[in-house]
This record gives C-alpha cells, structure tokens and sequence, in this order.
C-alpha cells in the first residue's frame, strides 16, 4: 500500500498531534478498504467488476 501525498500529510498530523479521532477517521476511510481488498481470496472477482454473457453469475443485469 502506498499513501498518496496528502494521505501522508494527513497520517503526519495525526501522528503529530496525536489525535485519536482523526486516527480512527483515518483509518476507516484509508486503512479499512486496503485490509478488505487484502483478505479478498485471490482470482475471485467482485460481482460487480465481474463480466461476461448474461445469465452467467457475475454478468451484469
């Protein structure tokens, strides 16, 4: 996972005046979706990136 420059800046400010709020906020918007997409299994796609003919699980309605 890299941070983009502003996500850096603002995990700097947490950091740097320990702000558990901020923490938290961060962590649910940045951390969270990175934690889910990793827990994901492999070569399994979400059924809404999934394509395909219609009818086939994941194809699109």
């Amino acid at each position: 996972m890299n941070l983009d420059e502003d996500e850096l800046i603002w995990l700097k400010r947490i950091i740097t005046d320990q702000d558990r709020e901020e923490a938290l906020a961060f962590v649910n918007k940045i951390l969270k979706p990175c934690v889910k997409e990793a827990e994901r299994p492999t070569g399994l796609q979400r059924t809404f990136d999934a394509g395909g003919p219609p009818g086939q699980i994941g194809a699109p309605r």
